[in-house]
């Protein structure tokens, strides 16, 4: 099977498609009345809180799957095992306590019991604990050039930059940077760049599209075949019936 568009993308496209139309019914009035500006805007932020809702739910979906398919631990990407080892077993508040208290007793029954755990998992005697999207998504989840790799990495994709790249022949880094400056200055500054133009909004709208299809598409080159089939993917994800 070959790729398919995620809900998530769907999704997306659906929103910002009925912003343009509504946008362009409305351009004409906002302009004659002084308030064209404003109004490219204002539909602006929406397009981009719009890209926030879209990798949310992608990663959400993401963690998911992978509850779901319970692919064998051999199949899971190192970092994103890692950081459910991390999260799932609680290692992380378990050394922040041995800091405070230097209990190696319990820090090595910890790490004793959650070593076990995961021999019995390789060895498909138990099933792994479900991972909680929550956790992958915590601090992250905006879209800002610097959150994007930490929040991929989690996935474990170490380099989504070059699997952007790959995707969509661009540099995705550039593109996110570009329309996360222009969203800053409309949301907190009031500020639009001088002469922008119904073009230039259906031009950065452009660019968003591209930047999530590349996304999209490139993280589930990650994840297929190499952690579950694309067939697995696709019905998980995009919600696509397997029997067609």
């Amino acid at each position: 099977m070959s790729y398919r568009c995620s809900r998530a993308r769907r999704d997306f496209e659906s929103q910002l498609r009925k912003a343009k139309e509504e946008m362009v019914t409305l351009s004409g009035f906002a302009k004659k009345n002084g308030i064209g500006a404003s109004l490219l805007g204002v539909y602006f932020v929406f397009a981009y809180s719009q890209l926030e809702v879209y990798i949310k739910s992608f990663v959400e979906d993401c963690v998911d799957t992978l509850n779901a398919t319970q692919p064998n631990i051999e199949k899971w990407p190192n970092l994103m095992l890692g950081f459910h080892l991390h999260g799932c077993e609680e290692l992380g508040a378990a050394y922040r306590k041995f800091n405070q208290d230097e209990d190696e007793r319990a820090i090595l029954n910890k790490l004793s019991e959650v070593a076990r755990r995961i021999q019995l998992w390789g060895q498909g005697k138990v099933k792994p604990d479900e991972s909680d999207a929550a956790k992958f998504l915590e601090k992250r989840k905006y879209p800002s050039p610097r959150n994007l790799p930490h929040l991929f990495r989690r996935l474990g994709i170490d380099q989504i930059w070059a699997v952007i790249g790959r995707a969509g022949k661009m540099n995705g880094e550039l593109v996110l940077t570009s329309l996360n400056d222009l969203r800053t200055g409309v949301a907190h500054e009031g500020r639009m760049p001088p002469e922008f133009s119904l073009s230039d909004y259906r031009e950065r709208l452009k660019q968003m599209r591209s930047f999530v299809a590349a996304l999209d598409r490139g993280v589930s080159a990650c994840f297929c075949p190499s952690v579950m089939p694309r067939r697995d993917w696709n019905a998980k994800m995009c919600y696509e019936n397997v029997a067609n």
